[in-house]
């Protein structure tokens, strides 16, 4: 009885092992009770809880797992082994596939996602990566990262960007998107600071000449 959403007899028209599904509930703001949804293989692709949701004709298959409140659209593609979870978003002709996992973070494209790959929010800011047209990502991924264009992150290696600037990744060169422009650094003075006497002194010194 709390089942969100049931497996119609409408099949892809492509792979008719693939069956459309329907929300038996509302599920998020944008899938109400009644709405058809994207293509699974089975239950187990798709989880009944949360607000995640398989949407206009993207598929989850094989054994990828989708759950949290991700949610897969336009002509995406979950398959192999690949989970996609949190509050990830997957759009476009976006492929995860292998063993990739996708925690958080917006990809949207032809792009795909591949091997051991892992998209997640940095610990410290809660930032996204953003992974979009033609890149290819079998490394991994976190914090405030843009992967444009057809840019490569080889397999093994990992960015994972603690501070707020965004990392934008194209494939000739790697650019700095500071959040704040700032001429020089703001050095805030611990709350127990005092001004040493002497130096009191030697300023009012100065300014008096």
């Amino acid at each position: 009885m709390n089942q969100k959403y049931e497996i119609t007899d409408i099949v892809h028209p492509q792979y008719p092992w693939l069956h459309r599904i329907r929300a038996l509930r509302d599920v998020r703001e944008d899938v109400h009770v009644g709405d058809l949804g994207g293509f699974v293989q089975s239950e187990e692709n798709l989880s009944q809880e949360g607000q995640c949701w398989v949407a206009n004709n993207a598929v989850a298959a094989e054994e990828s797992y989708i759950s949290g409140d991700a949610i897969m659209w336009d002509y995406s593609c979950a398959r192999g082994c690949a989970v996609i979870s949190g509050k990830s978003r997957i759009g476009g002709e976006a492929i995860i596939e292998d063993h990739a996992i996708v925690t958080s973070g917006y990809v949207h494209g032809n792009v795909h996602i591949s091997g051991n790959a892992k998209i997640f929010a940095n610990a410290v800011t809660g930032g996204t990566p953003v992974i979009m047209e033609k890149a290819s990502v079998y490394g991994e991924l976190g914090g405030e990262i843009e992967v444009h264009e057809h840019a490569v992150i080889l397999p093994g290696v990992v960015i994972d960007n603690p501070t707020i600037d965004v990392l934008h990744i194209r494939p000739d060169e790697i650019v700095v998107e500071r959040k704040f422009k700032r001429e020089s650094p703001v050095i805030t003075p611990p709350p127990e600071y005092q001004p040493h006497p002497r130096a009191s002194k030697k300023r009012s010194r100065g300014e008096e000449r």
